[in-house]
């Protein structure tokens, strides 16, 4: 993924342009792997984690676990596991533990690290 700074958007790796401010992203292209952080238990949440997380400059990307209720942000149970709803966080891998701390000092127990 490449973040832009500006914008505070991630694209895919092989976007040369922002396309919403047109900022260069050659130089924003990072190396580093990007690793699965933990699990959040609700879409409110894991926007919280985002928006947190892109004020303190680390890209993080929010996948929804939760089927097409989680992904248009209805608070509705899993049909397919009957679970609450689940969201995946990543980041890049050189920004691993500073999440980590800001994640659990903003969520609490709203969040799940995983385990190595």
């Amino acid at each position: 993924m490449v973040f832009c700074p500006d914008c505070k958007a991630e694209w895919m790796p092989q976007t040369e342009d922002c396309p919403i401010c047109g900022r260069d992203l050659a130089d924003e292209k990072h190396d580093s792997e990007w690793i699965l952080l933990g699990t959040i238990e609700d879409k409110v949440s894991a926007d919280f984690a985002r928006e947190t997380l892109t004020t303190y400059e680390i890209p993080a990307v929010i996948v929804s676990k939760s089927g097409f209720f989680g992904a248009i942000g209805l608070t509705l149970h899993s049909f397919y596991s009957g679970q609450a709803g689940l969201f995946e966080v990543s980041v890049p891998s050189d920004d691993v533990e500073e999440a980590a701390e800001i994640l659990t000092m903003t969520l609490g127990e709203k969040w799940h690290r995983k385990e190595s």
